[in-house]
């Protein structure tokens, strides 16, 4: 498909582009923000925060809450809008706390807000609420800011950051298999999941309580395709700490505690399981007293798994069950409606997480769930750039700074990675608080250490000469951080679609890339080198925070290699040894490295590693491929749950002379042993970047279907942005702490 009309302007070096310096909006504070909240401020709120956290709590918003004593999260309590009172009513630094939203009405609270340290910035999950469509995070305003107006509150001047949509294909059921409108993975070949006519199974709790015990799931047994979807793989729910041990033991998924059952008594009625193994195949179901008998002759026959109540209580919700015939097939639990809903329909399904970046000191935070969506205000960037001319496969759209949007709006309020299509503010219908504050590293974690903090840039730019012969419309500027570099970009009126720079404590990249069948990239290498000890014991640790939202033509990537900046030409060296990072594919991402040595290639010359020539891979997460001997299937999460439009995943990579590990928001993912022509050690660069590849091809989701990436197609099909926080390196560090039983170390 020809996307744009090619120009015949050689740029070459002299691309013109905008940069940033840095943002006025600054992501910790605003106008309506208490700057310095007294240090009594709320009445309680039990420890809810994972301090220095590595992107992102497990909760029940992301498969299961927190184990019991994890002191991560709170469950709501009895003062305002809060959480219960600590021991000595002192308030935590970090978590959630009771606290009075001046002007407005007293709302419901939300259940099991789980708070994670990153730097200077936050991640939030919680328990979805009923009937929400979207979520939002924002600074506790002054009252003099606020305005109420029949329940909708407007802040002047506030900044919000929105939770959005995920990203993701839709599930098909027994009630709406006949839509045609649905985005199905293998079209007519998706499983299907099975709602029945009554999926409640009685009433549990999802928070703790006396009387009340804990029931973990264990997922297994894990075989393509789960689409992405923590649904998809078998889970055995159990109240037994010593079944759930053995479990994990076999290679099980730790999913937590999923919710809360009552004791046996009165009021309460029975949900059986039982399983049967035909084979490679394994199916595990729960039922109620009324399905025990169609299930007598499972190989293993019902048995009593817990209790649940059989009316509907103050703080309880719905069980419900969904049955999902994937290759292993089994009966999903969702404690509450909308955890049913995502497991029964999937697809642009609200977000259950949001986060806050950006702090400078102690604030406290307002969570609220939304009775409709943030709205969509513009393309946000780092720096203002006009939208292109209406010329045919060559327009696109503005790049808006936050100032930019919030001078377009009558309040002021900026509402970040608002993506619905609404030109009303939302209301809220459930209000919780959060007291957060910075979280920095120790000055000896880090060698070298970027958090692009409020206030600061990525300093002055110099202009470095290309050559047009070698590389094509590209770009490359040297900062007092950076070696920047671009490539094929599109350039309306000679001006490069492309801005980068500082924005709310990140640094946020925008670009477009030119014509059709070019390989456009950005990338970002920090002037500071690393090492790889000779020692293999040594390694180095490199990390980054990144969303990554990824189709094959667009995603982003971690690259460290023993050339310099530019490491793109590097890779023209036949000697060079580079290894990269990157989270592509989806709408569930492929997470893999590639080791490159010199050149390769399918072709009948070998050529350097690019978008459109990529290196054999190890994939370390990838639960939809057909690979034979499961090695690419540890027990973790599918990428997806690790994956949204305005969520930052943090990769941890740790490079040694023989071998790689790596961990996703803290969580091993895999080690692998590198292939025997690869040597990777002493000096090397470390690089951050982002691809874009002619996304008007035939092939591109986001271009020419409506679903599954549902906001990326109504609002960046043609540009692509990334969010980068918290790029680090440090040398010569032990390998880190790793489960080789649960997490082998295996070949390349």
């Amino acid at each position: 498909m020809q996307k744009r009309i090619a120009r015949t302007v050689v740029l070459g070096g002299a691309l013109a582009l905008g940069v940033a310096a840095c943002s006025s909006s600054e992501g910790g504070k605003s106008s309506a923000a208490k700057h310095a909240p007294d240090a009594g401020e709320g009445t309680g709120g039990s420890v809810g925060a994972v301090m220095n956290g590595a992107g992102g709590a497990k909760s029940p918003g992301s498969g299961g809450a927190p184990l019991e004593g994890d002191a991560m999260t709170s469950a709501g309590g009895d003062g305002p809008e809060g959480g219960s009172a600590p021991p000595g009513n002192v308030p935590p630094r970090m978590g959630q706390v009771d606290a009075v939203f001046p002007k407005a009405d007293v709302l419901p609270k939300l259940t099991n807000v789980v708070v994670g340290a990153r730097e200077d910035s936050v991640t939030v999950d919680f328990d979805p609420v009923d009937g929400a469509t979207d979520y939002r995070i924002f600074v506790l305003p002054e009252a003099d800011t606020v305005s109420v107006d029949s329940g909708l509150v407007v802040v002047k001047d506030a900044t919000y950051r929105c939770a959005g949509t995920r990203q993701g294909w839709d599930a098909i059921n027994d009630k709406n298999m006949n839509d045609t409108t649905l985005s199905r993975a293998q079209g007519d070949y998706t499983f299907k999941t099975v709602i029945g006519d009554n999926p409640t199974l009685g009433n549990v709790y999802v928070t703790p309580g006396d009387g009340r015990t804990a029931v973990y799931a264990a997922a297994g047994y894990p075989s393509p395709p789960e689409y992405g979807w923590h649904e998809t793989r078998l889970k055995v729910y159990t109240t037994d700490a010593n079944e759930r041990k053995a479990l994990l033991d076999q290679g099980f998924r730790d999913d937590g505690v999923v919710f809360y059952v009552p004791a046996a008594g009165a009021g309460t009625s029975n949900v059986y399981g039982s399983s049967v193994t035909a084979g490679m195949q394994h199916k595990q179901y729960y039922f109620g007293e009324a399905d025990k008998a169609a299930h007598d002759k499972d190989t293993v026959a019902p048995k009593l798994a817990f209790p649940v109540l059989t009316a509907a209580g103050a703080d309880t919700v719905p069980l419900m069950a969904v049955t999902y015939n994937a290759a292993n097939p089994h009966t999903e639990l969702a404690a509450g409606k909308e955890r049913f809903q995502r497991a029964a329909y999937q697809g642009n399904s609200p977000m259950w997480h949001l986060e806050w970046s950006g702090i400078t000191e102690p604030v406290t935070l307002v969570v609220e769930a939304l009775s409709s969506g943030c709205p969509f205000q513009g393309l946000l960037s780092a720096t203002h750039l006009d939208a292109s001319p209406p010329v045919e496969y060559a327009a696109h759209q503005a790049f808006l700074t936050v100032d930019d949007l919030r001078a377009a709006s009558k309040t002021g309020e900026v509402f970040v990675n608002g993506q619905y299509d609404v030109t009303t503010n939302p209301k809220a219908i459930a209000r919780s608080f959060v007291k957060v504050a910075p979280e920095p590293h120790a000055a000896g974690d880090w060698d070298w250490y970027q958090g692009f903090t409020v206030g600061t840039d990525l300093g002055a730019m110099t202009e470095l000469a290309t050559d047009p012969n070698k590389c094509w419309l590209c770009g490359r500027w040297k900062s007092g951080l950076f070696d920047i570099a671009s490539y094929n970009i599109d350039h309306p009126n000679n001006i490069a679609t492309l801005a980068f720079g500082t924005a709310l404590g990140q640094m946020w990249l925008d670009f477009d890339d030119w014509a059709q069948d070019v390989t456009g990239k950005v990338r970002f290498t920090a002037l500071d080198k690393a090492k790889i000890d000779t020692d293999p014991n040594r390694y180095l640790h490199a990390t980054m925070s990144v969303d990554i939202v990824s189709t094959d033509r667009r995603y982003p990537q971690l690259i460290i290699s023993d050339q310099d900046a530019p490491v793109q030409e590097g890779f023209s060296n036949p000697d060079n040894n580079s290894l990269i990072v990157q989270s592509i594919g989806g709408p569930s991402s492929r997470i893999e490295a590639q080791a490159i040595h010199g050149l390769f290639g399918t072709g009948a010359m070998p050529a350097p590693w690019d978008v459109n020539n990529q290196a054999p891979a190890h994939v370390f997460i990838d639960f939809d491929a057909y690979d034979n001997d499961g090695s690419h299937r540890p027990p973790t999460e599918a990428a997806l749950e690790h994956s949204g439009v305005d969520r930052l995943t943090r990769f941890d990579v740790y490079v040694s002379t023989s071998r790689m590990y790596l961990l996703l928001d803290g969580t091993p993912a895999g080690c692998t042993r590198y292939p025997a022509n690869f040597a990777l050690k002493g000096a090397v660069t470390v690089t951050v970047g982002a691809v874009l590849y002619h996304e008007g091809a035939d092939d591109e989701m986001v271009w020419h279907q409506a679903k599954p990436y549902g906001y990326w197609h109504r609002h960046e099909a043609t540009e692509t942005k990334r969010h980068f926080d918290d790029l680090a390196f440090k040398s010569g560090v032990a390998a880190p702490a790793w489960d080789e039983k649960r997490f082998p170390c295996v070949d390349y």
